[in-house]
């Protein structure tokens, strides 16, 4: 009997956790397990042939929000190739409500509702003995002309239990983010979030964990990333596991972490911990969601605004933790002007990605209960998104949408942040929200946003709307634009729609700075012996009229070096020289 496990990745460099759990899980003598992960943007054509020649006889998809489309396309696709194949759905998305899905989608035949591991192992079990599934807990099935609901299956409350998802054939995730659990739940019941419908969180035992990620470490996985839904509500173990990794990956530190942390939940002892953990090692992902009040109380999130701002501003000024802030656009109670403010005091902690994701209404979460009371309009399919709410009507959150792609594009792309600096601090005083909406409602009758952008377009775009809307201010953001294209654009020429000034002597200044040894010995020591003609393939020249450390015009134009490693398109050091 083959049995298939599997499902649609958001990405290529992604990986399923929920996978790799159940191959484990499900090992047999008396079947053969295949496991296959895809992406969204595969085509589904050759999925459906790739099936095909494996020929099944259980199919088994692991679902979410991202990908159940795309599943229930390929599904009843395939049921019409073989129809005595048993399609089997698990996870998230198809747990709630499964009759329902059961009943709207023919083409599946069982739901495994809640954890799998135990359950799918005891269904594969009953379909090769082929026993009657009545007895087996947590599923969801069709006997005949009859949808049959079975008792939910008990939360597995000894994670011990669960298998070592990940053993000695790492092959499959080399150059992927590799998931990783050290606990499941949740200590908090917010309402749009499925954890809320199950109580209190169970740790893995510590030295499981350890063992675990010993074994990823020295497998030379690059990245790390932990799922717990809450990873530092237990302060001391997270403490415990993160000096762990910190001292098995030694002065190499190959492995980098990703952990969803609340970061005011920390203590001092936490901060002064996190405050000596070597730069790049750690990424913390931290949901604000909203720093307007009513709208926490009515999702049941109680955010210490003071303390989490504190917290977040003491991990930014240690220079180390590569941080990630999320906000969520759709709340109850909080109206386009009160989520700019929410914007503007995240904006202002100057994390390294602000992630603006939108309401998705979940079935089966508290919120999804309470969606008339709020005035919810919402997609109808799967991702759920809000479209229009008593506080926020559609225009409003297109609005958003447009300011998400900008932010992604201009602040989380990490490539023009001088110039964002400079238009949000200088020519927009500070109101990060309104410089961002303002630049979209002049871009989208443009068509900016129905067509790909280049990125030396990106350059171009900013430069035309300050142009135009700012002129006064034009100048310095245009050297800014210049500053911010060298530093990240190894190109060795400003694009034409950035104006430079480039005068005659400027080969002849280049030649004098890196023919004199002194100088080089100084600022650029790690290229110290090399000749002149090595130097000029990892230096570039450009004069620009600035102040590095204030944003202020000085009046003058002076040449700026950056310096390029080998291989690399970022410079890693710039030096103004002062004539």
């Amino acid at each position: 009997m083959k049995v298939l496990l599997a499902t649609f990745n958001a990405r290529y460099t992604h990986s399923s956790l929920a996978l790799a759990y159940l191959q484990e899980a499900c090992r047999d003598y008396r079947w053969e397990l295949i496991k296959r992960e895809f992406t969204i943007n595969d085509n589904l054509p050759s999925v459906l042939a790739e099936i095909y020649r494996i020929r099944p006889r259980v199919l088994c998809f692991s679902s979410y929000i991202w990908n159940i489309r795309q599943i229930v396309e390929l599904c009843n696709d395939y049921k019409q190739l073989d129809a005595n194949c048993i399609i089997v759905l698990g996870g998230p998305e198809v747990s709630f409500d499964s009759k329902q899905f059961l009943s709207d989608h023919p083409a599946i035949d069982i739901i495994v509702r809640g954890e799998g591991e135990i359950t799918l192992k005891e269904l594969l079990l009953h379909i090769y003995e082929g026993s009657s599934y009545t007895e087996v807990k947590g599923i969801s099935f069709r006997f005949q002309e009859q949808l049959l609901i079975n008792d939910a299956a008990p939360l597995i409350h000894d994670l011990i239990l669960l298998p070592k998802a990940y053993t000695s054939d790492m092959s499959f995730y080399q150059n992927k983010l590799v998931y990783y659990e050290s606990s499941r739940g949740c200590p908090f019941n917010c309402s749009y979030c499925m954890s809320s419908t199950l109580k209190g969180v169970r740790y893995l035992p510590l030295d499981r964990v350890k063992e675990d990620l010993s074994f990823l470490i020295r497998q030379g996985v690059k990245k790390i990333k932990f799922v717990d839904r809450t990873f530092n509500s237990n302060e001391k173990r997270a403490l415990q596991i993160m000096q762990f990794v910190l001292d098995e990956i030694g002065e190499e530190r190959n492995t980098s972490f990703h952990f969803e942390i609340c970061a005011d939940l920390f203590s001092e002892d936490a901060m002064a911990f996190i405050e000596q953990v070597p730069a790049g090692v750690f990424d913390f992902e931290i949901g604000v969601q909203s720093t307007c009040p009513l709208a926490l109380q009515a999702v049941n999130r109680n955010n210490n605004w003071e303390g989490l701002a504190a917290n977040i501003r003491k991990i930014k000024a240690s220079g180390n933790i590569h941080l990630h802030l999320d906000l969520i656009a759709g709340l109850p109670f909080e109206d386009y002007g009160r989520f700019g403010k929410s914007f503007n005091q995240v904006f202002e902690l100057q994390a390294d990605v602000i992630q603006l994701g939108f309401l998705k209404l979940l079935k089966g979460s508290r919120i999804y209960q309470e969606k008339d009371q709020y005035g919810y309009k919402f997609q109808q399919l799967a991702p759920y998104q809000v479209l229009a709410n008593d506080f926020m009507d559609y225009q409003d959150l297109c609005i958003l949408q447009d300011i998400e792609e900008l932010v992604e594009q201009y602040y989380n792309s990490g490539i023009f942040t001088y110039s964002i600096g400079y238009l949000v601090n200088k020519i927009y005083q500070g109101n990060a929200f309104q410089a961002m909406e303002d630049y979209s409602l002049y871009l989208r009758p443009k068509g900016w946003y129905d067509r790909p952008q280049a990125r030396d377009a990106l350059y171009a775009c900013l430069a035309r709307f300050i142009e135009e809307k700012h002129p006064a201010c034009y100048d310095l953001a245009n050297e800014w634009l210049k500053y911010d294209y060298l530093l990240n654009n190894r190109v060795y020429k400003v694009p034409d729609s950035l104006p430079r000034y480039r005068p005659e002597q400027a080969q002849q200044k280049i030649n004098s700075l890196l023919g004199d040894k002194e100088f080089v010995k100084k600022h650029l020591p790690e290229m110290y012996g090399k000749s002149l003609r090595e130097l000029k393939k990892y230096v570039y020249l450009e004069y620009l009229n600035l102040n590095q450390s204030s944003s202020q015009a000085k009046g003058t134009y002076h040449p700026v070096l950056f310096l390029y490693g080998p291989g690399k398109q970022k410079a890693y050091k710039s030096i103004m020289i002062q004539d």
